[in-house]
Order: structure tokens, then C-alpha cells, then sequence
């Protein structure tokens, strides 16, 4: 038996015992083990954000593969339900693509929505018992209200426009009612 014979054999026994299940199945196997792979090597991410997303990823997957396989099988065992051998194979192959689907949309999100997030704070409580040494610094807002200002600074603050020859006076409009810091943004 040459390779190309026993190709052959392979692509005809699969195109007759053709299951959407097992090729989900192994796609999810490759996604479980290359994704979170890939993430650990990202050298430009933070350390603790990868292991985070790799280890969510490969739950996903984990998940993924029974979820695929139950719900297809489930789905097919409901072509029993067709009295015609012919009609019974067909809807089983139509059911198996129903049920492969089923679980896509809706069985693994459910379950991971279910399973990963308690998993993920199970693992990372270990992480938030450590106490920080560092307190955060508070900032006293009081510092800030105390501030005295000379009502003479106030008073005689006017911008360059009450200066400017070619207008009005316009001194009393333009004299504020605020201390201006150095800083200042924008035009006038």
C-alpha cells in the first residue's frame, strides 16, 4: 500500500464518518496549547498579564473540548428520532453541525462565564493576602483652601488688552476675580 492509497483511505473514511465535533475538538486542542504559549512569549507585556491571559485562555480551551463533544453527541443521538434510515443519517450530519454550533455560541460562554472567573480569583487570592508595605499618600485638600490671597494682587490684575492703545479701556471687564498662576493655558 503506497501513501497515496492510504491518504486516500483516510479522506474517504473520513468524508463517511464525517463529525463537526472532532474537528472543532482538535482545532480547540491546538488553540489551547499554541495561544497561551504565544502570550508567554510576548516580551513586551507585563509578566503578571500574561500568565493571567494564558492561563484564561487555556481554561477557555479546556473547556471548549468537552463542551464540543457533549453537545454534539447530544444533539446527534436526537436523529433517532427519524423512523427512515436515510432521512436518520442526514439529520444526524445536519444535527451534529447544530449541536457543534449550540456549543459555540452558547454552552462554552455560559460555562466559562460560570467556571473561569472563581477559578481566576481562587488562584489570585493567594496574591491579594500579601499586604502592601507602601501606603498611598493622601492629599490634603485643606492646603489648598487655606490659600491667602492679597486683594490688591486681585485688584489690579488686568491682561494686555486694557493696555493696547488701539481699544477701549476695558480694565473693569477683564479684572478677575481669581489668582492666575504662572501657568497658563490657552490665549489671553
Amino acid at each position: 500500500m503506497t501513501l497515496a492509497s492510504k491518504f486516500k483511505d483516510i479522506c474517504l473514511s473520513l468524508g463517511k464518518n464525517n463529525n463537526p465535533a472532532y474537528a472543532v475538538m482538535a482545532i480547540a486542542t491546538v488553540k489551547g496549547i499554541c495561544r497561551p504559549t504565544f502570550t508567554m512569549m510576548d516580551k513586551t507585556e507585563d509578566p503578571e498579564t500574561k500568565k493571567y491571559t494564558a492561563l484564561r485562555e487555556g481554561l477557555t480551551e479546556a473547556i471548549a473540548i468537552p463542551a464540543y463533544w457533549t453537545t454534539a453527541t447530544l444533539a446527534g443521538k436526537m436523529s433517532k428520532l427519524f423512523k427512515d434510515k436515510k432521512q436518520s443519517t442526514l439529520a444526524q450530519k445536519n444535527l451534529l453541525f447544530i449541536g457543534v454550533c449550540t456549543a459555540a455560541l452558547l454552552v462554552i460562554p455560559a460555562a466559562c462565564s460560570v467556571a473561569i472567573k472563581p477559578f481566576m480569583k481562587f488562584i489570585q487570592k493567594d496574591k491579594k493576602d500579601v499586604k502592601n508595605p507602601v501606603e498611598p499618600q493622601k492629599f490634603d485638600t485643606g492646603a489648598v483652601n487655606n490659600i491667602q490671597v492679597k486683594d490688591d494682587a486681585v485688584k489690579n490684575y488686568t491682561t494686555p488688552l486694557a493696555h493696547d492703545d488701539k481699544r477701549p479701556n476695558l480694565t473693569a471687564f477683564n479684572t478677575l476675580s481669581r489668582v492666575q498662576t504662572s501657568m497658563k493655558v490657552g490665549g489671553v
